[in-house]
């Protein structure tokens, strides 16, 4: 672990950081309340209404069609228990909850920049790059999406694991990609960190609290026979059904989800260097983390802002690296006139120009979202899920012969056809493998999976 910086900043990093979270997502969700409530997006509806549809005797995979991990699905079926049947008490519940989660992460994210650089600063850096990306609080407050469940639980995990508590970060990591695939990166690196800090008796112990989740998770959907689409539609689906792309458009939809925040891009990638050089034996997961998702959100799936928050906390922590040795530098002193009160001094003046700076920068991303650019216009449509521009498919979702999602989740429905969600993945899986979307189950293996 680093050593202490002689000098150390007095203000506690959460006094600072706290209040800023909080009144951004207060804002958030109060704006929410004012101008949308209770109007609910595709995905929020989708994974409540599961919630509500598991309680209802529905099996995920065979009665619904999804690409995504089942932990989101057991969240909200907790939920709607919670709820007793009412979906408008559901949906208040899902918001609640994931403007906390989504809040509790960019804590998450400072506490382990914190411990990993000892430096105030660093962790506040950390938690305001989180917030340069204002969909963090301003989507949170539309109700259950995976990713937000996936950041929490990995970047907490993280914080588990440099606490020495290998099996409880392992659980938790399994958690995070048991919500959204990319999570597994999280899982990964569990386990190197408690290897390198406890030997092979940590890396073992990561491994079974995860493996306790993996095994609750495989034996709860084998007990409902569910476990082969299961996987096909999280795995093989996810692997084969994925949107076309050319590098230049996964760039540009890069640049669209930071914003002005992008100029934090090669921050982190010196913070990525710095850990890598100087201190690869202790910090090696910032930087593999980061290239990790960062092949993530270029080659695999990124259809909006959602889609890049757990490559942002890695961005963010390489950031955080990059504060600590900008701040660090000015206590050193350069030459012998300096004296502790100069020194001291410098160090504050940059600490508070570093976060004056973010700040500026989060303040610059509401900027971006609510600006009325043809570019935000473009970001808007693929959150939305819209066909990817010069895709051409046999199908489309208005062939289905079903309600909107939002027409299903207020009238509780029990769809007669597992392919309702229609998201176009769902619809190049149904074109690929030469199946129906009047399916009634969907509870095998396809028939075929190529484009042929």
């Amino acid at each position: 672990m680093v050593s202490r910086s002689r000098i150390r900043g007095r203000i506690d990093w959460l006094v600072v950081l706290g209040p800023i979270v909080a009144v951004l997502f207060a804002a958030g969700l109060g704006r929410h309340l004012l101008v949308a409530w209770p109007a609910l997006a595709t995905d929020p509806a989708f994974f409540q209404h599961t919630g509500w549809y598991v309680l209802e005797g529905g099996v995920p995979y065979v009665d619904v069609w999804d690409v995504n991990p089942p932990v989101p699905f057991g969240i909200t079926a907790v939920l709607a228990a919670l709820s007793g049947g009412d979906m408008l008490v559901l949906h208040a519940l899902g918001t609640t909850l994931t403007v906390l989660v989504a809040a509790a992460s960019v804590l998450l994210v400072g506490w382990v920049a914190y411990l990993v650089t000892e430096t105030d600063a660093a962790a506040v850096a950390a938690g305001l790059t989180m917030l340069v990306v204002p969909e963090l609080f301003l989507l949170s407050p539309e109700g259950v999406r995976a990713q937000f469940y996936a950041l929490f639980f990995g970047v907490l995990a993280l914080a588990l694991v440099l606490r020495d508590r290998p099996f409880l970060a392992g659980a938790i990591a399994a958690l995070s990609a048991g919500s959204w695939q990319s999570g597994g990166v999280f899982a990964l690196l569990i386990v190197g960190m408690a290897f390198q800090r406890s030997g092979r008796r940590g890396a073992l112990s990561a491994v079974a609290g995860g493996g306790v989740v993996t095994g609750v998770v495989v034996l709860a959907f084998a007990a409902a026979g569910a476990l082969v689409p299961m996987f096909v539609q999280t795995v093989v689906a996810t692997l084969t059904a994925g949107s076309s792309y050319t590098l230049a458009e996964r760039g540009y939809t890069i640049l669209l989800v930071f914003g002005y925040g992008a100029v934090l891009l090669p921050v982190a990638l010196y913070g990525w260097a710095r850990a890598a050089v100087r201190d690869i034996r202790e910090r090696w997961w910032i930087p593999a983390g980061g290239l990790l998702l960062a092949a993530q959100v270029v080659f695999v799936d990124l259809d909006g802002s959602t889609d890049a928050l757990l490559w942002l906390a890695f961005v963010a922590l390489g950031v955080a690296v990059a504060v600590e040795r900008v701040t660090t530098r000015q206590s050193v002193p350069t030459d012998r006139l300096s004296g502790d009160a100069s020194r001291t001094t410098r160090h504050w003046v940059t600490a508070v120009a570093v976060v004056v700076l973010l700040a500026a920068l989060v303040l610059s991303g509401l900027v971006w979202h609510f600006g009325s650019s043809p570019q935000q216009s473009t970001l808007r449509t693929l959150q939305e899920g819209a066909e990817p521009e010069g895709e051409s498919l046999p199908i489309s979702p208005s062939d289905a012969d079903v309600p909107s999602m939002q027409t299903i989740y207020w009238e509780q429905a029990k769809p007669e056809t597992c392919h309702y969600r229609l998201s176009w993945n769902e619809v190049r899986w149904v074109a690929m493998t030469d199946d129906r979307l009047d399916r009634r189950q969907c509870d095998g293996w396809p028939s075929r999976t190529d484009r042929g």
